[in-house]
């Protein structure tokens, strides 16, 4: 029963199908891409976050990342934009995706603090893709025949229904639920919108919308995975996310999120409405309507499959990883980044260290914020890790003059509306602390009750 099964997955993966939905999400994937170096390069971002800032937050196992400096920065930038845009028209596309992906994990991963949703599901999508026959249609120098195996688009509607599927999951509790958490203190704040102003103030529209949301997360993969509700579905993806991005400042996501979920069409639905618009040089090339299953299993390679098989076991095993580590992910962090959780928490936080010199036994307190952008600062004092790494910073500092010193912490964060919480052990010295994959233990319990 179960060789039968997968006998007929493999055969389903291996069939020639249109490569024009994957080419539509090579485009899109260009196109943001491009976007986002124009953000950073418009916003200032090179000099305030990146290559500009006196130091930077690690993630753990890739403190060897560094920056180019500031020239270097908009050079790579330039990089990065042009291999988007040869991505985005098909032209040279293997090494420009693989140039892509490079430049932009590079930029990504430079700084914690810069961390976005959209960066990691680029960068996941990327690897994808660098493999992937994006190129088969509608390309500047694409391959002769326009058919790929039908394993490809399901391997990109994986990653797409992954993002759904766990940001849904997260909202499951009871803070976001129950008690509207955070849209209640944010969408107040957007009353000067014209038309929803005044909506947006009542107490009611939090709760509406905060429903709405898990369960637009909740359901959307499988509407999409409906013939009937596709197209309903999709618009309704249209919608959601034009509105979030009115709501929010989450940047170029709504955008990516819009045009990559047309992966869930019909695999030739670009090239029929091009047909449909009288574009016939777009129309689809010859498909065969026969062709021998064995022999396309035959040319399928064991690797593929057992590579895939993992790809898609680890996507899904990274965002679950906070279950192997103790605490609330909200309240810890741990976990909680590259798992989708997006725009659970509000927090407001602030931070103060103490040293002492215990040859002396002399103490005093240092804020830290000479040592970091206001941006980096802000995104520490809620964040028990980064509080740690400036712990080491503010030792460093002591330590270059050969001074010995302990650091420690008075950490103080508001979860979602409640009363201020002490976030670390004040009696540990953070500097001597090294970073534990699986829980750091001197980080205090969460906030017990509910949010006011």
């Amino acid at each position: 029963m179960l060789s039968k099964l997968i006998n007929r997955l493999v055969s389903r993966s291996v069939e020639p199908i249109d490569g024009a939905s994957l080419a539509v999400v090579r485009i899109v994937f260009g196109a943001v891409g491009v976007l986002s170096v124009v953000r950073i390069v418009g916003y200032g971002w090179v000099e305030d976050l990146y290559a500009g800032a006196p130091r930077r937050f690690s993630y753990p196992g890739l403190g060897w990342v560094a920056p180019p400096g500031v020239a270097g920065s908009y050079v790579l930038l330039a990089v990065v934009a042009i291999a988007a845009l040869a991505v985005m028209v098909g032209w040279w596309y293997r090494p420009a995706i693989v140039v892509f992906v490079v430049g932009f994990a590079w930029i990504e991963f430079l700084d914690v603090t810069t961390y976005l949703n959209h960066y990691w599901f680029m960068t996941t999508l990327g690897l994808v893709m660098a493999v992937a026959p994006m190129d088969a249609r509608f390309a500047l120098r694409g391959p002769t025949t326009p058919m790929i195996r039908r394993g490809w688009v399901w391997l990109v509607r994986v990653h797409v229904a992954v993002v759904y599927v766990f940001a849904g999951l997260a909202k499951l509790n009871s803070d976001w639920l129950l008690h509207a958490m955070p849209l209640r203190l944010w969408l107040p704040a957007r009353s000067d919108l014209p038309v929803v102003g005044q909506v947006l103030e009542q107490r009611w529209t939090a709760y509406a919308l905060s429903w709405a949301g898990a369960a637009f997360d909740c359901s959307i993969v499988a509407l999409l995975l409906w013939r009937r509700t596709r197209s309903l579905a999709w618009v309704a993806i249209a919608a959601f996310h034009v509105a979030t991005w009115v709501l929010f400042p989450i940047g170029v996501f709504p955008w990516l999120m819009i045009g990559v979920t047309t992966i869930f069409f019909a695999p030739d639905w670009p090239a029929r409405v091009a047909t449909s618009v009288r574009m016939p040089r777009w129309r689809p090339d010859a498909v065969p309507t026969r062709v021998p299953v064995a022999a396309s299993i035959g040319s399928l390679r064991t690797w593929h499959a057992v590579v895939a098989a993992l790809w898609v076991t680890a996507i899904i095993a990274i965002p679950l990883r906070h279950h192997l580590i103790p605490g609330d992910a909200r309240w810890t962090n741990e976990g909680y980044r590259f798992s989708w959780n997006v725009l659970l928490t509000e927090k407001g936080a602030d931070v103060r260290f103490r040293v002492t010199d215990p040859t002396t036994g002399t103490e005093w307190v240092e804020t830290a914020e000479d040592l970091y952008t206001p941006a980096q600062w802000r995104a520490m004092a809620s964040d028990p890790e980064l509080i740690r790494q400036a712990a080491h910073a503010v030792a460093g500092v002591y330590r270059s003059d050969g001074r010995r010193v302990e650091v420690r912490a008075d950490a103080f964060v508001s979860f979602n509306g409640r009363a201020a919480h002490r976030l670390v052990d004040p009696s540990v010295d953070l500097s001597r602390e090294p970073y534990r994959p699986l829980g750091q233990p001197w980080i205090m319990p969460g906030p017990v009750g509910d949010p006011p």
